[in-house]
This record gives C-alpha cells, structure tokens and sequence, in this order.
C-alpha cells in the first residue's frame, strides 16, 4: 500500500486485496495500457468490484464474472453484465470503487444505467462497445422472455445510501419496464457486502437451518434419521430472504441441488398466487420439498413426543428437491407476509450422518428426476379434444394432437393442441388473450371464469374452422422471420415482441365469417395474408413510437394488455382508412378448378341457397347454447325482435335480422349479437348455421345435412360445382 496505507480503512484494505488476488490477471485492462499507473489502478478495481458484485449475486465462477465486465468507452453506464444459470435473469452492474470507502451514486449516474437498459431493451447493441456486442445474443435471449426479470445494481465501496431523487428514477424504470411477469428490481451492495463475501470466500460457512413445526410430523431413526412434517411457508421464505437480524442464504439453500431457483416462470408464478390467494389449500396441491443435512438437533418446546410442536436444527443443510418452491414462498412473502404464514408444505427432512458415500447424491438424483404434471395435461381428459380430433381425421384427413408426449405431426399433416389454441387466441377478438399467450402458453389451458381455455374451446369449434385459424397464424410467423431478418433497433424488437400481435390484428383485418368460407375464397385469403402482415408491421412500428414516444420500452408495451388494445384499435382504424392491402383483392371469389378427391358437403348457406330450399322471408330463430342464454339471455329478452330474423337467398348474407333491418351471415350475426349484449368472455368461434332455427324444420346445418343426404343417394354429378 505505501506510506497512503493508514488513510485506507482496513475493510477497504481487505477488499482490494481480495479484489487484486481475484480479478487483476482475469480482468482486460488493455484499452489502459497508455494511461497512468494510478488510473489504471483505479479502473481496474472498480472493474473488479462489479464483477464481484456478479459472483455475490449469482454465484457464477470468478472466469464467468470477468467475461461479463463491459466497463470502457460505449458501455452506457453498465460496467458488468451477469446472467442466472436459468437464463432468465439478467443483472447489469454499475459500480463505484473509492480507496477512503467514500463511494456515491448520484442522479446522472442512475439516469446514465437506466439509459443503457433502454438501449438494450431496443435491441440497439451494435451502439455498444465490442465487450457487449459478445454478450448480446445472451442479453437478448433473456430479454425476449415474457417473465423475465431485471436486475439494477449498484456496486460501492462505501455507505451505499442513495439520495430520495434517484430512488425516483430507478423506480420509474421499473414501472416502465414491468407487466405480465417482466420485472426490473434495483439493489444496493455496499462496502458491508462486499467485506462479508471476501470473508466468505476464505472461510465458507455451512448453512445452519431453524425449523419449527408445530403441527403434524413424524420421524424415522433407522437405518437413517429423517423428519417428515408440515412447515409454514413463511419459514421457507426466511431461509431465502432472512428476516430481522437473521441472515438469509439465497441461492446457496441449493448448492447441492441438481439446479438452482428458476427465476420468475409461468409454473413458480401460479405457485406464488396459489399461496397470496389460497394459502390453506396449498399443501393439498404441493408434492412437497426435500432437505438433506448433516445432522439434525431437536428439541421440545413441551411433551417430549411425535407431533408435539417441536423445533429442528440443522447443520450444513442444503434444499435438494424444492428449489422453487422455497424461491416462490419468499416472492409471495414480499407481497403478503401474513397469508404466506397460513400456507403449509410438507417437508422431507433426511439426516446423512452414518450414511454411506453417494447416499446424498442418490437421494438429490431421485428426487429430481421424478415426471410431474402440467396444467396442459389435465384438457387430454376433456372430450371436447378427442371431439375436435375426430372431426379432424374425418372432415380433413389429418392429425390433432392433444396429449403432452405425443410427437407433434408434420405441419402439412396437421397440428398439435398448443398451436391450435394459440392461433384460435390470436383470432379472438380480444387482444389481451395473445397478450397473455405471449407471456406464457400456461395462459391457453386457464380455466373458470375469464380462463382462455373456456374462451377458447368452450363453444366446440370445428375441425376447418381450427385448421384454417393455424394456416394463418403460419403465414404469419413465416413472413413475419423473413421480415425480422431485414429490420434491426426498434423495428426488430416489435417483431421480436410484438408477434402475437401482430397475428391478432391480422385475423381482425381478414374477419372471422370468412373462416367458413368455400376453399376457392379462402385459397385467396391464404394468399392476401402475406400482404396484410407487411401493412399490420409496418403500421405497428409507426404507431408505437407515435402512442408511447421512441422512448418507451418495446418489451412492457408488448406485455401490457391496456397498450396493447390501444395499439390495435390505432391500427386498425387507420388500416380501414385505406392505409394497407388493396381491399378489393378480396372481392375476386373464384373456386380452384382443380376437382376434389372425394365429395365434400358444400358450406351450409351455399348449400341451402342453391338448390333454393328455403323460402325469402322464411322465420329464423336465435337458438342460443345454455351458456349464451346465461350470459346474454337477459339483454336478448328486452326486446323480442332480438331473437328473431328471416331469410334471404343470398349467399353472403342470408339472415335479415328484425331489431335492426340489416343483412348478416348467420356467424356474423352471432357475433353481432355477443358483442351488442357486451359478452366480454365470448368464445373465439362458432358455427352460426348452428345457432339458426326454422321452427319444425331445424337448425340451418340439420336442413343442409338432410339436403345432402338425399343428393348424395340421388347420384347428384352436379354437387362438385357448389364447393
């Protein structure tokens, strides 16, 4: 240290000297070899300091850590870049280094690390230094996750108190950046951390754990000691997070785990609520979490007896099953603190003292490696899959698969349950569906009220009806990569984020009557889509900048349902101003010459319209299903004209409805009706000819099958003409 040395406090000492041991031969000080000594001292300790700020706060090795400094010219205020093991966790690091422990962080410093999270968030790595640019496929691929999470970190060697300004700004970015599962946190690392870790590191402690368990438990002493009993949740959460003066172990509860936490993800997110919502419920839906330990200490707070409240020491403890949940109880404990104490989970406790080498390593093995259930499993039991299947095979000769495990078919040969709900979700009228969806496909199999699997299949929709909505959202995603390839900075990351979206606007611009209509009209549909994603995108990009400015975060407008319908009733209107694809390419309606393989039943209404079966001015009567009538059957009996309409032979709108005069498809008119009654939770299809009704003849579809049933038997040669 040289004569400066009694000016130096002797944590800092302890601290550079650590810092030096670990970092000055891993660390590039290349761009400093013309500078001072004293300044390159100085920078490369700070360097050092934000590394070891990414080894406190992920437990990455010291290699990992040096790779991941970015400090120097172009690094917009982010000196070091650190990731988690899951990848869905991203830590950018700005740090301070003062040789008096004297270190600040003032208002331009934390606008300067904001800055650069908004440059990465824009996907706008090419203006960073070439250190980053290595890093940013890693940045993007967390960045791009819809519950990916953000972490703003302030590295000092010093106090570490910021003034209430720049607590502002820090906590504006992360209302900016947050929604549906995005995140952005910031914290603070002091001199005091950084002290501790450096000592940590010569002398690494084992994890010593407090268990009490008050209610059911019981033990087993041979051949090895082991508790098995139900612990709060809100235990499981100081573990993690400490509370008061007690310490707590983070992401080192896990060091003998076959993985640590995983972030913030779909399944550790409806654990979280499970606990804030139903806390007393949560033990029945839980397997549980596994503890190992060296020894386990007991003591009894009264009777000496099993199930009696007792409370367990354990002595070099690591959590080798239930990484997640105990990550999710101290997430859920942040929000709500007394509802976590009333969730319980069942806790395996399993001493290793006296057993033989490998017996650990076997039981973290086997505990980790068991099958477990997803939500998605559980619609393989709903018949209205194996419904929908058989139409599939029997209407168009091709695959549906529901069931997790399955191989998906080849995508001529048909699809698979996620892309067929993903697509009918973009279809849906409302656009916070493909919001959700992008969060996260867990969203497609939520059920009860509001859940997108009721919106989606609770009304069965067909075989042609899913088919066609997947032909489009392909069309989509294809034009959509081959445009990505051509955009960079905040066009791509609208691409890039916004997909879904995109998608939606597109099934809105093509309209849901003409997903049944003849395969020569929709062949045209098919070839206009290409067209319409280039005017949706192109519209989008302007709109975004033009609603929330060029400042605004690509990422949380696309996670935030509000924007996200604002965005497209922007679009929209602006694309029916005559912004887009000629309109009147969808007039040319000619059917493909190419003959069928096999006789196919025309449409419904062509159908009844051209062997001229139904009488102009025929009743019509609005059969609602038992679920409609409960949502809209109040504000359809208001006014009896409602219910009732009659018929035209047309082939485009066959159904004059009486309460307003006008001509309808029979689906446009449900749909007309559902949204006229405000029926928010409205399904994303249905067959409209079903929902019509001549009284003692049947539904429009009953009609039409009966036609062709006896034009079948007579030989009819003409029916080809009509498909």
């Amino acid at each position: 240290m040289g004569k400066n040395a009694q000016h130096v406090p002797l944590e800092v000492q302890h601290i550079r000297s650590a810092l030096l041991r670990e970092f000055q031969s891993r660390i590039s000080m290349a761009d400093f070899e013309k500078k001072d000594l004293q300044e390159r001292q100085r920078s490369l300790l700070s360097r050092a300091v934000s590394a070891k700020a990414a080894r406190i706060l992920t437990d990455c090795t010291s290699d990992e850590a040096a790779v991941g400094v970015i400090d120097g010219r172009d690094d917009f205020g982010i000196d070091c870049v650190a990731f988690s093991a899951s990848g869905s966790e991203l830590w950018l690091i700005q740090a301070k280094w003062s040789d008096k422990g004297a270190a600040g962080f003032d208002t331009q410093a934390a606008l300067k690390l904001v800055h650069g999270l908004k440059k990465l968030d824009n996907r706008d790595f090419d203006h960073f230094n070439e250190r980053l640019q290595e890093l940013a496929n890693r940045v993007h691929g967390v960045l791009r996750l819809p519950t990916c999470k953000v972490n703003l970190v302030i590295a000092l060697v010093g106090e570490g108190h910021l003034s209430i300004e720049t607590r502002n700004i820090l906590q504006e970015a992360a209302r900016e950046f947050g929604g549906l599962g995005r995140t952005v946190e910031y914290q603070v690392l002091d001199q005091t951390d950084f002290h501790r870790a450096v000592r940590e590191d010569l002398e690494p402690q084992p994890i010593t754990l407090k268990v009490s368990m008050d209610r059911e438990w019981y033990t087993r002493e041979t051949p090895y000691k082991a508790v098995i009993g139900e612990v709060s949740a809100d235990q499981l959460a100081t573990w993690y997070g400490g509370q008061l003066d007690v310490k707590g172990h983070g992401e080192r509860l896990y060091d003998r785990n076959v993985r640590q936490s995983l972030g913030l993800t779909g399944v550790n997110q409806t654990m979280v609520e499970s606990m804030l919502k139903d806390p007393e419920a949560f033990m029945y839906r839980h397997n549980g979490i596994t503890v190992q330990c060296n020894r386990i200490e007991q003591e009894y707070h009264s009777k000496r007896a099993v199930g009696q409240p007792t409370t367990l020491t354990l002595h070099n403890a690591s959590v080798v099953n239930g990484a997640q949940t105990v990550t999710s109880a101290f997430r859920a404990y942040e929000r709500d603190p007394e509802s976590v104490a009333e969730a319980y989970v069942l806790v395996r406790i399993i001493s290793l003292e006296g057993a033989p080498e490998g017996f650990g390593h076997s039981i973290t093995k086997a505990t980790n490696t068991q099958n477990h259930m997803e939500r998605r499993d559980f619609i393989a039991i709903d018949a209205v899959q194996s419904e929908i299947q058989k139409d599939f095979r029997l209407s168009l000769d091709k695959e549906y698969i529901f069931r997790r495990g399955e191989l998906d078919p080849a995508p001529d040969s048909g699809c698979s349950v996620t892309e067929a709900a993903t697509a009918l979700a973009c279809m849906h009228r409302d656009s916070s569906l493909a919001v959700r969806v992008k969060g996260s496909t867990n969203a497609l199999w939520e059920e009860g009220q509001g859940g997108a699997y009721i919106r989606l299949f609770g009304q069965q929709p067909t075989a042609q009806q899913i088919w066609r909505a997947v032909q489009v959202f392909r069309l989509v995603r294809d034009r959509l990569s081959v445009l990505r390839t051509r955009l960079n900075g905040r066009p791509a990351a609208v691409v890039d984020s916004g997909s879904l979206l995109v998608a939606h606007l597109v099934f809105q611009r093509i309209g849901r009557d003409k997903f049944d209509e003849s395969d020569g009209e929709w062949q045209i549909v098919l070839s206009e889509t290409p067209a319409q994603v280039d005017a949706v995108l192109a519209c989008l990009i302007g709109m975004v900048d033009f609603h929330f400015t060029n400042k605004s975060y690509i990422t949380s407008t696309f996670a935030n349902e509000e924007r996200c319908a604002r965005l497209v009733g922007a679009v929209l209107d602006t694309l029916e101003g005559g912004v887009g694809p000629d309109s009147s390419i969808a007039l040319r309606a000619y059917v493909d010459g190419a003959a069928p393989k096999k006789k196919k039943r025309p449409q419904t209404v062509r159908l009844l319209v051209d062997y001229d079966v139904i009488n102009d001015g025929t009743p019509l009567v609005y059969t609602p299903s038992a679920v409609e009538e409960m949502a809209i059957g109040v504000w359809l009996d208001a006014d009896p004209r409602r219910r009732r309409a009659s018929w035209v032979n047309d082939r485009k709108t066959p159904i004059l409805w009486e309460s307003d005069g006008q001509k309808y498809s029979p689906t446009g008119l449900v749909f007309k009706i559902w949204n006229a009654a405000g029926w928010k939770d409205q399904w994303s299809t249905v067959q409209g000819p079903k929902q019509w009704r001549i009284s003692g003849e049947g539904t429009l579809v009953e009609i039409a099958e009966k036609l062709w049933r006896g034009i079948i038997d007579e030989g009819d040669s003409e029916v080809n003409t009509l498909t």
